[in-house]
């Protein structure tokens, strides 16, 4: 009985530490969206544009950023720049995509390596033959000023590049179990 008069408080004490840092991190989660929603996202005009590390016709990546509605991913060089990418991940879901919304999504990938050969060994290795900007300046974050935490450096865009949700599909833990 005396142990659990004595552990009792140490136990109640972290269980409502934890609590509360939970609810710090969803409060900053919701703060985030909420600042991010409605927000325009510049593009810069001079990055390269590229498939399986091979330059692009400008056109076709210009094209990408005219779809009616875009999922933007902002990969920075931190960390692992494959394991955050999850480039098989997103090969599924642009299938699964462009069999829904024909003509109506487009998938805007821009990544800032730590090298160039870095950026085209991981496309390479997954057989990623989507188009993909290499941002070697990072640029785009330059412009834009992006949340530092990975799940919120995925955006759904409209025609205009306003943040209609924020979050990244491939991170869904829920859309793994499908």
């Amino acid at each position: 009985m005396r142990n659990i008069v004595i552990f009792l408080p140490v136990i109640m004490c972290c269980f409502f530490c934890c609590k509360g840092n939970k609810n710090k991190t969803e409060i900053q989660a919701q703060e985030t969206v909420l600042e991010w929603t409605g927000k325009q996202i510049q593009y810069p005009g001079d990055v390269q544009c590229c498939v399986l590390g091979k330059d692009t016709i400008s056109n076709l990546c210009n094209s990408l950023l005219q779809k009616e509605y875009k999922i933007l991913l902002y990969v920075d060089s931190a960390g692992c720049s494959g394991c955050r990418l999850k480039l098989l991940e997103w090969k599924q879901l642009i299938a699964e995509a462009d069999t829904l919304f024909p003509q109506k999504l487009a998938f805007v990938f821009f990544i800032q390596p730590k090298s160039k050969k870095e950026a085209i060994f991981l496309f390479r290795k997954d057989n990623f033959r989507y188009p993909a900007f290499i941002d070697m300046n990072d640029d785009l974050n330059k412009l834009n000023h992006f949340p530092t935490q990975v799940e919120f450096q995925c955006f759904l865009l409209d025609e205009n590049n306003k943040v209609l949700m924020i979050g990244n599909p491939v991170l869904n833990v829920a859309r793994a179990d499908l």
